[in-house]
């Protein structure tokens, strides 16, 4: 059975917690995950010298996962829907300020993200509100987004489409054989460049319906640097 031991160890201004996990394995891993944990995976007669040494060689590398990893909007994270809670809103961190009201709304009041309601000790309601919020500024949002892209395929004569937001658990976006745009509706808590990423993306899917050359190159000519966004996004799906 696993047994995970905590450690930390100094690099540069940084403090970095690891866990060993050893088992019957033969090889030594290291893992940094996206809930910015760093796991060392190690067979159970592995020397600690061993270990410190392969741990000490990959500190910048495992740094760097860290860095990446706080730099993205945390849509994973389990929500409690509680003052204080962190939330974010193209691509912008807000705390949660739950205000006792006789009218139940939101709004975006410099680093807060504010609702109001008569019921601020429920959760449930709370989180029905945001939820409606964020959708409500999705639409506004996306809508104008989509109007500023769409001269960039004008020579395509393509239709300003039809977009549909709602909750998507495996995909940020995709294109109906109709061509209705799908829009995951937490996409308007990513920042900027993810959003257009995702539109654009769905804009050359009716210029050309398949993943081919053709299409990632009309992708690239628009949006050269569309990989790293894809990988910025990815991470969050």
């Amino acid at each position: 059975m696993d047994s995970p031991k905590i450690y930390y160890i100094k690099y540069g201004k940084k403090t970095i917690s690891y866990r060993i996990v050893y088992s019957g394995r033969k090889t030594l891993g290291i893992t940094v995950t996206p809930e910015k944990q760093v796991i060392i995976r190690s067979p159970f007669n592995a020397p600690v010298k061993k270990i410190n040494d392969i741990l000490q060689k990959r500190l910048n590398w495992i740094s760097d996962k860290l860095s990446y990893f706080e730099s993205l909007p945390q849509t994973a994270v389990e929500r409690r829907y509680i003052g204080g809670e962190t939330h974010y809103y193209i691509g912008k961190q807000y705390r949660l300020k739950i205000i006792k009201s006789p009218w139940e709304t939101v709004k975006l009041k410099g680093a807060y993200i504010n609702v109001y309601t008569l019921h601020k000790d429920n959760n449930k309601i709370v989180k029905l509100l945001l939820d409606n919020w964020y959708i409500e500024k999705a639409i506004i949002r996306i809508d104008y987004i989509l109007d500023s892209l769409l001269p960039k395929f004008k020579k395509y004569n393509i239709s300003k489409p039809n977009i549909i937001i709602k909750n998507m658990k495996k995909r940020w976006g995709s294109c109906s054989a109709k061509g209705n745009i799908i829009l995951n509706s937490d996409l308007i808590k990513a920042p900027l460049s993810c959003i257009k990423y995702v539109i654009v993306h769905e804009l050359c899917h009716l210029v050309h319906r398949n993943h081919d050359k053709n299409f990632f190159k009309l992708l690239t000519s628009i949006l050269p640097d569309w990989k790293k966004t894809k990988l910025y996004l990815d991470a969050k799906i």
